[in-house]
């Protein structure tokens, strides 16, 4: 029988499409043995969304979560999504700026990376790549999956080729927007498997904002030799909708397909348990299986991104206008050449869109990150550009040809006179990537928060569920090593 690895993506990803990343730290640390002892072959815990709700939103260090996390899973390395040349956040850095970031992230206790490219453009993300591979990191290197007319199965298998001679572990089809569907996947995921060979290994993250997610799982499955090596997945209360499958049904459709996986299943059990509990005492939201629908593919929005847009347009009294805004992004996306709808550029797209909708004249009002784009400021743009709309955004001005990176220089000796004093390099990259403002208010905040641990009032409430509501002994907590076990039905075990 063959293997099937499997990634928890429940801490970042998930938590992203369907909580808008407001997990606590606290939250994390009662279940995080479990999840070290389940048999993942990496847990996915940061990137870009991760980091900033930590700043702006939980008053909390997202440097302490890194840490915390990694002296409570020793065993299952710990993983960083990173931009390439914009890290974790939207505008572009120099490489100097994304070793110091990649050097801190491994100290503090990252042991794996996955570098993508909102472009495809496996320059953008080379160097990351080499830095990870120096710093003994694992690294997988995304090929992003989306559908236009210059995103052909050469287009995908020409950029799997290019990170395997970067040397990557593994190549991950990146399935952001959940519009990868199962007939899709049975074209196109044998011809990536030639490519990559024995060389690195093939991984499959899809969402189901569509409808798609795990029946283009089981199409994986269903190939064989020709298919993917490892599976991307979450705890049930946090899969499905915008999110990606459950690690039970995955691991159901296994064994039905003549799979075995390391993963336990009395460890995704007690997840479940657990994160059940977290989101009813919480007042969030489950995930829920979306129907297969087509209506809405053309625009390719991945679903955190969509219910961020609406909430925004509510904001101005222009939430009836979302259709039109749809809409516009499709058009904005094909007069500039078809980039892929993942950050930053799906941001940008709908920033364009919802400028041209509301203003009524399209293009009258240019973000310059769009025009950057048009000139090839974030890399090499994927098809032609309507030469209407680009004289419209960057009129006669000339683009360029050569890598971005290739023309930033050296940031960092610039940083460290200018953003003294700080005690760490910590405090250092904060200062780098946030503003003065954003952190003093997350000083405030963290000052402020309970200093009790909200993880402890889970565990206690799933205690009193299992036992019929009797009479409990919970220790306080006030340190990260506290941890929740479910051993059977009605035998809880909460340790310190």
């Amino acid at each position: 029988m063959r293997k099937m690895e499997l990634v928890d993506i429940t801490l970042r990803d998930a938590q992203q499409c369907l909580w808008a990343t407001r997990m606590t730290t606290a939250e994390m640390t009662p279940i995080a043995r479990t999840m070290d002892d389940a048999g993942f072959s990496m847990i996915d815990l940061t990137g870009g969304a991760a980091i900033d709700s930590s700043i702006m939103y939980l008053g909390e260090d997202p440097f302490e979560r890194i840490r915390t996390l990694s002296k409570l899973m020793p065993k299952t390395p710990l993983n960083f999504n990173t931009r390439g040349q914009s890290i974790f956040r939207w505008m572009q850095y120099a490489d100097d700026v994304a070793e110091f970031t990649l050097e801190l992230m491994r100290r503090n206790g990252i042991r794996s990376i996955m570098a993508f490219d909102s472009l495809n453009d496996v320059r953008n993300i080379a160097f990351s790549i080499r830095k990870g591979k120096a710093l003994g990191m694992n690294v997988i290197g995304a090929v992003s999956y989306t559908i236009s007319p210059v995103h052909t199965d050469d287009h995908f298998v020409g950029k799997a080729k290019e990170l395997v001679a970067l040397g990557v572990d593994a190549v991950e089809i990146k399935d952001q927007g959940g519009i990868l569907t199962p007939e899709r996947a049975r074209q196109l995921i044998p011809k990536i498997r030639r490519a990559v060979g024995g060389k690195a290994q093939l991984q499959l993250h899809s969402h189901g904002t569509f409808g798609h997610g795990i029946d283009s799982y089981l199409e994986a499955m269903k190939l064989g030799e020709d298919g993917v090596d490892l599976l991307h997945g979450a705890s049930r209360p946090l899969a499905y909708g915008y999110s990606l499958p459950a690690h039970d049904d995955i691991m159901n459709s296994l064994s039905e397909h003549g799979y075995t996986t390391p993963v336990s299943r009395d460890a995704v059990e007690e997840m479940q348990a657990y994160f059940t509990v977290i989101t009813r005492q919480s007042g969030r939201q489950e995930g829920k299986v979306i129907p297969i629908k087509s209506e809405g593919v053309a625009h390719q929005v991945p679903g955190g991104m969509l219910s961020n847009l609406k909430q925004q347009l509510d904001d101005q009294g222009q939430g009836h206008r979302l259709p039109e805004v749809l809409d516009e992004i499709t058009r904005v996306r094909e007069d500039i050449g078809f980039p892929i709808i993942v950050s930053p550029m799906a941001q940008y797209l709908a920033i364009q869109a919802v400028m041209n909708v509301l203003t009524g004249k399209r293009y009258q009002i240019v973000p310059q990150e769009i025009k950057q784009y048009v000139l090839g400021y974030y890399g090499a743009v994927p098809g032609p550009i309507d030469p209407k709309a680009r004289e419209l955004i960057a009129g006669d001005e000339q683009g360029i040809a050569v890598a971005p990176g290739s023309l930033i220089e050296p940031m960092m000796d610039r940083y460290r006179r200018e953003l003294a004093p700080y005690d760490s390099d910590e405090e250092l990259a904060l200062k780098i990537f946030y503003s003065a403002q954003d952190l003093e208010k997350n000083r405030v905040a963290r000052l402020n928060v309970r200093k009790r641990s909200t993880a402890t009032d889970a565990a206690s409430f799933l205690a009193m569920q299992l036992l019929g509501n009797r009479e409990i002994e919970v220790c306080e907590v006030d340190r990260p090593d506290f941890h929740f076990s479910m051993k059977r039905e009605a035998d809880v075990e909460l340790t310190a």
